[in-house]
Formats: C-alpha cells, sequence, structure tokens
C-alpha cells in the first residue's frame, strides 16, 4: 500500500467544522464545502455550546482544487449539520448540480428567517427562495432544529425532500424538478413507530424504480411520501444508525440499525432486518446503541457488524458519553465474532483503500493513533497524519477513499493507495448508483460523522 494525495483543497483559513459532498458539474467533477474557523454545534439541550462559533462559508471547487466561488453566510447560520444541511443535486436536467441549503438572515434561532435557498453550481448566485417550514416551532430545542436536505428519484425524476424532526413531531416535503410541491408528509410525536435516525440512507431497495428515503426504521417513498415499509412498527424509539448492505453470495439486501431510544421490554437493541421485512436476526437486551458500522473482514469477504453501547454523564460541558460495551457480529446470522483491534472498534472507520474487497480502518480523531491505518485483523499497517471528514469513493481511482484535513489546518485531502486495483467484490459494490450517490449526501445529517462509513456496507 503506498498512501497518496490525490486531490488537494486550499479552503484559505484555519478549519474547525467542514463538511463535504461530491457535486456534479457538467463535464466536470466538483466538490462542495461547508466549513468554518470554528466548531460545531448541536441543537440539544445540554449539548448547545457556543463558545468558539465562527461564521459559516460555503464553496464549490472542481476536483482539479480550483475554487469557482465561495460565500460567508449570515450570522444566523449556526455551525452545525442540523442547522446547515445541504445537497448538491440536479433539478433541472442540464447536468449541473444546485445546491440546496439552509439558510437563515435573522438571529441564529429565527424561524422567521429561515429560507431554503438554491445556488447556481458553477456560480454561486442565488436561483431560488422558498420559506422553510416553521412547523417545529413549538417543540423543545434539541427537536427545532433537526433539520435534513435528502434528494433520489422517482422513475428516473429528481425529487428533492426537506425533513424537520426527530424523537417528536416529524415533518417531510417532497419536490418536483421546477420545486413544486409534490407531496407532504407527517408523523406524529404519538402515532406508533420509529422515530427517524441520524443517518438518512436513500436507495431503491424493492427495485420498483422509486428511491426508498431510510427515515430510521420505516421507508418513505420518494415518488408520494407514503410508507412504504415499517420494519418495525411495534417500536417506538430512535435509530442512531440504520445502513443497508448486500450479501454477496446471494445478492440479497439487509438492513442493519443501531438502536438509541424507546427501550421497550423483550425487545432488543440491535437488529438486523431482511429487505422485503422481518427479521434476520437481533441482540443485546438493552442500552443506547451509539453508533455501528460493517466491514468485510472474516474470510470469504464475511461482514462483521460493529455496535457500541454508551451512557450519558453529566460533566461541566452539559454531558459526556462513557462506552460500556463494544459488539462484534457476524452481520449474516448475528453470531458473536471475536475482534481485537488496536483501537475501540467504534473510533475506526471501514475503509477498502486498496479495492481487494476487504476493509481496512482509518483510526478517527481524538485517539492515541490518530491516523493509523488498520488492517482486517486491526493491526496497524500504516499512518496518515489527516483527520477524517468522509470516506467512501470520491473520485475516479481504483479503491475507496479518505478525505480529511491537512497537517497545515488549512487544506483538505484526499487520499488514496497509489497501488489500489478493484477487484470483483469492490465492483459488485459499486455496480449498483446507490454508493456513489451517498457521496452526494454527505453534508446532510450525520450520513458521514463517526464510524457509519457513509450510509453503506
Amino acid at each position: 500500500m503506498r498512501l497518496v494525495s490525490l486531490n488537494r483543497y486550499d479552503l484559505g483559513m484555519p478549519l474547525g467544522f467542514v463538511r463535504s459532498a461530491n457535486a456534479d458539474l457538467g463535464n466536470r467533477k466538483g466538490m462542495l464545502f461547508l466549513y468554518s474557523d470554528g466548531p460545531a454545534t448541536d441543537p440539544g439541550e445540554e449539548l448547545f455550546d457556543y463558545r468558539g462559533l465562527k461564521p459559516v462559508r460555503l464553496a464549490v471547487f472542481t476536483a482539479d482544487g480550483t475554487r469557482l466561488w465561495e460565500k460567508t453566510l449570515p450570522w444566523g447560520v449556526i455551525a452545525g449539520p442540523w442547522f446547515v444541511p445541504a445537497v448538491p443535486f440536479d433539478m433541472d436536467g442540464d447536468g449541473i448540480d444546485e445546491i440546496y441549503y439552509v439558510n437563515n438572515t435573522g438571529a441564529p434561532f429565527s424561524f422567521m428567517h429561515r429560507k431554503l435557498e438554491r445556488l447556481d453550481g458553477l456560480t454561486g448566485e442565488v436561483t431560488g427562495v422558498w420559506h422553510w417550514p416553521e412547523n417545529t416551532f413549538n417543540e423543545r430545542l434539541s427537536l427545532c432544529y433537526r433539520f435534513y436536505i435528502v434528494a433520489g428519484y422517482a422513475h428516473g425524476e429528481p425529487v428533492l425532500v426537506t425533513c424537520q424532526g426527530t424523537y417528536g413531531n416529524m415533518y417531510l416535503q417532497g419536490w418536483s424538478g421546477g420545486m413544486e410541491k409534490r407531496w407532504e408528509t407527517v408523523i406524529a410525536a404519538d402515532d406508533p413507530g420509529p422515530r427517524a435516525s441520524h443517518m438518512t440512507p436513500v436507495l431503491d431497495v424493492n427495485g420498483d424504480g422509486v428511491d426508498e428515503l431510510f427515515w430510521g426504521e420505516r421507508l418513505i417513498s420518494l415518488d408520494d411520501g407514503h410508507e412504504v415499509l415499517n420494519y418495525a412498527p411495534e417500536y417506538n424509539g430512535h435509530s442512531d444508525v440504520i445502513t443497508p448492505f448486500l450479501d454477496y453470495e446471494t445478492g440479497k439486501k439487509y438492513i442493519y440499525t443501531c438502536r438509541e431510544g424507546g427501550e421497550t421490554e423483550g425487545q432488543k437493541r440491535v437488529y438486523t432486518f431482511r429487505a422485503e421485512g422481518g427479521v434476520a436476526w437481533s441482540a443485546v437486551d438493552h442500552g443506547h446503541m451509539h453508533t455501528g458500522w460493517g466491514a468485510n473482514i472474516l474470510p470469504g469477504f464475511r461482514k462483521v457488524a460493529m455496535a457500541m453501547r454508551e451512557h450519558f454523564v453529566p460533566d461541566d460541558t452539559g454531558f459526556n458519553h462513557e462506552v460500556d460495551g463494544v459488539f462484534y457480529f457476524d452481520a449474516l446470522t448475528g453470531e458473536p465474532v471475536e475482534f481485537h483491534p488496536a483501537v475501540r472498534g467504534d473510533k475506526l472507520y471501514p475503509v477498502d483503500l486498496n479495492g481487494d474487497g476487504y476493509h481496512e480502518f482509518f483510526v478517527g480523531e481524538g485517539e492515541e493513533r490518530s491516523g493509523d491505518i488498520l488492517d482486517r485483523e486491526g493491526k496497524p499497517v500504516d499512518h496518515l497524519p489527516v483527520g477524517c471528514i468522509r470516506i467512501g469513493k470520491m473520485t475516479d481511482h481504483p479503491g475507496e477513499q479518505i478525505m480529511g484535513v491537512g497537517k497545515d489546518r488549512r487544506s483538505v485531502e484526499i487520499w488514496g493507495d497509489a497501488d489500489a486495483a478493484d477487484g470483483a467484490i469492490m465492483k459488485m459494490r459499486y455496480r449498483e448508483p446507490y454508493l456513489h450517490f451517498m457521496q452526494k449526501l454527505m453534508a446532510t445529517g450525520y450520513n458521514s460523522v463517526g464510524s457509519q462509513a457513509a450510509c453503506g456496507m
């Protein structure tokens, strides 16, 4: 393995908060960045921390690192994925993504001045403004500002979806190519069933030509907003992780989830569902399951699924997370797996750098081994001195890549293996457009944060 920098983007300032997503710019590939020289924050009452917050900037670069445009957003825009989601998406069919994001020209907690704004992908010019729904105004702080923008297709037609709310009342609106409202769905707080997730995969699970939005353990049709399938109608809690994966031998799809809230007697905390419905397996009797991933590390490219359990501990920052269990399972059977990596599993990002079908792991920031590359057995084999922004196939280079903040803390680089070659399993993973398309949805929600591995196994 020879790790090299494939692309570099000079953002021209010290970097704290950084989110990014792939963009299509006609005959060129591009990259969207949301960034600030201060930290990000969360709307949760025990988590909102305004110390050090700085203005948010938005910029688009070409793949070769040329900045096309940049703009500083108004002071009312708070740095953080829930306050300022953004998606590059081509709604008018000209081959060039527009940029859709939530702007706010008023005070930081304003609803009156909050807008869905559309920018020209090549110039940054404002080409459309729509009032952002005020439907969560009366919710408590943590529920007020859980905003998402996602996108996908219904019979080949582009559909943009704007969403508000997690945990309580939940609202979703679908928009057609000319930004006409196509549908609206409301899931009330007292309606039975799952309460969304911090991740939002979009995939045509059933092969009917219409993408489904994974709204937690519910699948929502992008065509008309109806509930296509509810994997757990008896579950009234919130799942931190919801992610589809493929059994390479049979071609069957499965859905892996780790549950945060809604602990109920008789229900487990980790579930894998068959894509068509029904439980494949479940595990762990109790606790707040906070993150998870899947990685090909067993012989024959068998997947291991990781789940991390934690509890909250109050401290002078509000509260902190204290881990009290990390679990590894055979992803298809749920049987426990012995895996002892050099770094705790929830700090690892699975990434197939060399394209051989097995995953390596990148160690995230905040650890003694931050930047280490571990092999599939969890042993250190290399080092990359960057902090991870996201992973996946972000370029046409073989293998998957790591996007991270460079050593100068002012630039972002994409790193890959110079000797990578895509094998049969890698080609199978990327045969469907899902994992490529999800790279457009990496600046909304927690799709790329932690060890969820870009919403795809």
